[in-house]
Formats: structure tokens, C-alpha cells, sequence
């Protein structure tokens, strides 16, 4: 008799405390944001984006030719950016392995703080291909794709690096 009774106590104890932790998932689950917060996209932000995106764009050329990087070996192209009225700018660079992709991240990070951006770099090792985006604001405004090349000639002239 004494046993039922610490049973069915425990068994009123357990139904109780599942029902409580019942009440505050569901309480949780309601309180909890559904996604991540919309981005703000008001005319002033940007504007803001965009006119340091085209600093930047010119920056980065800046940034290649001071590496060496001829023209020849970029190929260069807009892509839209979704729910955005901004473009990314795409450029697929060959480039000869005397030249680290690890200075170029470097040197377009530097170049990227002066506009309150950052230069973000990722390495494929399956396709030998080292990915840079340029994220301004939590928005990549420029994404550089190295490829290093054994048999890639240099022409033999060079541009001045104006930037720092």
C-alpha cells in the first residue's frame, strides 16, 4: 500500500513537471525571433555602400597592378545582388605562383579598413582557387577568385602601386 502510494505520487510529480516544460517551450518558442532581422535598407545606408564600393573597385585595381597582375589575366563582371539595388563585382584572376595569395589578402584588407570594410579570404584546396570577398557593412560588395598558373608569362611591364 505504502509503495502505490510513492508511485503514483511520483507518476503525478513527472505528469506535473512534463506539463511545465511543456508550458515554457511553447512560451520559449513564441518569444524566440523567426529569422534573422531585415537588413536595413534605407537610402542613406545605401548610398553609403555604394560610393565606397566604387572606391574600393578602383582600389582593388590598384591593389592587382601593384602585384604584377596584367590586365589580360582578370576577368571582371557584375553580378546583382539579391533584394539589393547594389552590384557585386566578380573578378576571376589567374595568377602566376610567384605571387601569395596571403599578401594580396593582406593588402586589400588594409586597403578595405580605410572604408570601414574588411577583405575575407577562403582557400579551395580541391580546385587550387583562393576566394577574397570584400564585405562592406555585412555586405560583399567585391569577390576575387585566384588561381595560380605554373606556365602564366608576365609581359614584362608594370604599373605603379598607388595605394597603401
Amino acid at each position: 500500500m505504502q509503495a502505490d502510494k510513492r508511485i503514483t505520487g511520483r507518476v503525478v510529480v513527472t505528469i506535473l513537471l512534463a506539463g511545465v516544460v511543456l508550458v515554457l517551450f511553447l512560451v520559449n518558442r513564441k518569444a524566440a525571433p523567426t529569422g534573422p532581422p531585415p537588413p536595413d535598407e534605407s537610402p542613406k545606408r545605401m548610398a553609403m555602400i555604394d560610393s565606397a564600393s566604387v572606391e574600393i573597385d578602383r582600389e582593388v585595381d590598384s591593389v592587382l597592378s601593384h602585384f604584377g597582375i596584367e590586365n589580360d589575366w582578370i576577368q571582371k563582371r557584375q553580378i546583382a545582388i539579391p533584394n539589393s539595388t547594389l552590384h557585386r563585382i566578380e573578378r576571376r584572376i589567374i595568377i602566376p605562383q610567384d605571387i601569395v595569395p596571403v599578401q594580396i589578402n593582406q593588402a586589400l584588407n588594409l586597403m578595405a579598413r580605410k572604408h570601414h570594410a574588411r577583405a575575407i579570404a577562403s582557400e579551395n584546396l580541391k580546385e587550387n582557387t583562393v576566394t577574397i570577398h570584400i564585405d562592406i557593412d555585412g555586405i560583399v560588395t567585391q569577390t576575387l577568385i585566384l588561381k595560380p598558373i605554373s606556365q602564366l608569362q608576365r609581359s614584362g611591364r608594370k604599373v605603379p602601386y598607388r595605394g597603401t
